[in-house]
């Protein structure tokens, strides 16, 4: 049975529904039809995205083909008696202020927004064992881009060559250039994505090309550049060293978080607010993420549901496995939803309704409760899958998840992994005194590799990940209403936040002490762009990037 036609049969027998409540009832049905309608309708293409901008008219678009036409836009910029700003949109999976608004182009200014999806290729280098991406082309598929497909993505290719890099993200829609750029990282402090990039190729403000090593004797600008949003110049091409290609085999459990127990049916098998309990052998969170070898978790994730009368832990992990004569193993995929007719779609709908249902869970209506608490009950069971994969299509955990029909927003924050008990206690507590700062979504837990470039939010350190969810069908607040609970109760932490996703506004003023090299990035910053063509308001307020 199609789980929308669940949702509405059970639903539908609860007859516990008083009079004034009917209404209720019945807006709910309405609006799964809807979303059955949904199911359809085209994909929206790229178009789509550059309308979600909402820039103004005058932006002018482009797309190049190559690197010199790159160039002659940067050059033009650079040279045009009027101020000029150039940004760049990849998958569009940042905040939209992180790329270009029209709140962010300042009066008398022209900009212009460049696509590099007519920028894409691979080559890949057998006697060195190294590829080279040009930076428009997607780790995997965007599926809102009508250029982007499988098997021109990056991943796809290495894995056909027999190569693999150490890491995903949970989603792959983003360009080589874009994931860079902001420090986006897979679930691990055993590998990361970071580690395999030795080369970066980037254009200047001023229209220099740079080709930038780790191996430089001095190599300051290419841990500059590797995480700098794009205000150092347009990144054209990334270098990476290359690993054979490998299997995984994890497991993902649903639990109640409490009470502690090996058992999934009965408790949690990690102690998610604790130091663990050696009785039972099951590990504290910091053991958890510090020693994953242990668990057969070097790649996880974590999903916390803390809703009134749902509580429960979603623990997805897995570890590396490879043929010594390296033939490919029996693949049997993660199911992120449940597939109806071949198809993840109708459980997504099925799953955004849910989470606008769940927004009930927080209602003094007992009934209203009641329906929330089963609706999450029904489609995340407590139990468990095991699933194998290659690389690259498995660690991706979350890459069929279609952004139109289940937009979320994040706030990420980054902290030293010896603080994951504090921070779990401290969001207990807000839970606790604040049960409305729930939302209707989960927080996702996850750790990051320590990296050597100055602007990763996990420079020098390994660290656990806090990212606070917001589905933007919540019929209830704005973003930045949500994360102000999280912003206000941690902020005596510090925490370093993702580059593309939401953040404080007290955040600014703690930049220059989060980050030891920050000084030395500005200056960086500033000769490559002496003539600010890729500062945006936005930027200019976060970095404290006076005028010229």
């Amino acid at each position: 049975m199609n789980p929308l036609d669940t949702i509405k049969q059970k639903i539908d027998t609860l007859n516990q529904f008083e009079d004034h409540q009917k209404d209720e009832k019945g807006s709910i049905l309405k609006e799964i039809d809807e979303f059955l309608g949904k199911i359809t309708k085209p994909m929206e293409t790229r178009e789509q995205r550059f309308k979600d901008l909402h820039i103004p008219p005058s932006v002018e678009r482009l797309e190049p083909k190559n690197e010199e036409e790159i160039q002659k836009i940067i050059q033009d910029a650079y040279n045009d008696k009027e101020p000029t700003i150039v940004r760049v949109i990849g998958a569009s999976h940042s905040l939209p202020s992180a790329i270009l608004t029209a709140k962010d182009i300042p009066k008398n200014v022209k900009a212009k927004l460049i696509s590099l999806t007519k920028f894409r290729g691979v080559v890949i280098n057998d006697a060195e064992k190294i590829a080279t991406a040009l930076a428009g082309t997607n780790l995997g598929q965007d599926p809102e881009n009508e250029d982007s497909t499988i098997e021109n993505g990056l991943l796809y290719q290495l894995n056909q060559r027999g190569y693999s890099l150490p890491h995903t993200g949970g989603i792959i829609h983003q360009t080589v250039g874009g994931f860079i750029s902001t420090g986006s990282s897979g679930g691990s402090v055993i590998h990361s994505l970071f580690e395999s990039i030795i080369g970066i190729r980037i254009i200047d403000g001023t229209g220099k090309i740079h080709d930038l090593k780790m191996s430089d004797t001095d190599n300051s600008k290419f841990l500059a550049v590797g995480v700098s949003m794009g205000l150092m110049g347009i990144i054209t091409k990334v270098t990476f060293k290359l690993d054979k290609k490998f299997f995984i085999t994890g497991t993902q459990t649903i639990s109640p978080i409490k009470p502690l127990s090996r058992d999934i049916n009965v408790g949690a098998p990690i102690d998610m607010f604790g130091d663990g309990d050696k009785d039972q052998q099951i590990p504290s969170l910091l053991d958890f993420f510090s020693n994953s070898m242990d668990f057969d978790a070097e790649f996880n994730r974590i999903l916390w549901w803390p809703e009134d009368g749902v509580d429960r832990l979603t623990i997805w992990k897995a570890k590396k496995i490879l043929k010594v004569d390296g033939t490919d193993l029996p693949v049997n995929p993660y199911e992120l939803f449940p597939e109806v007719l071949n198809s993840q779609v109708p459980a997504q709908l099925a799953a955004s309704l849910i989470l606008k249902v769940l927004k009930l869970a927080q209602s003094p209506n007992k009934v209203f409760k009641k329906i929330a608490v089963f609706l999450y009950a029904a489609f995340n069971p407590i139990g468990s899958q095991s699933f194998q994969d290659i690389w690259w299509s498995g660690l991706p955990m979350d890459d069929k998840l279609d952004s139109k029909i289940l937009p979320v927003a994040f706030s990420e924050f980054w902290l030293p992994l010896d603080k994951s008990k504090e921070v779990m206690n401290d969001l207990q507590q807000l839970f606790k005194n604040h049960p409305e700062s729930i939302g209707n979504m989960f927080l996702e837990i996850y750790c990051a590799k320590k990296s050597p470039f100055w602007l990763n939010p996990s420079y020098e350190t390994d660290s656990v990940r806090f990212d606070f969810t917001y589905n933007l069908g919540d019929p209830c607040g704005t973003p930045e209403e949500h994360y102000n609970y999280y912003w206000k109760i941690l902020k005596k932490h510090t925490f370093r936040c993702h580059w593309g996703k939401y953040k404080p506004e007290y955040y600014n003023k703690r930049i220059p002490s989060l980050y030891p090299k920050f000084k030395e990035w500005m200056d960086i910053r500033e000769e490559l762009d002496p003539k600010q063509i890729f500062v945006t308001l936005y930027w200019r307020n976060l970095f404290n990037i006076k005028p010229i």
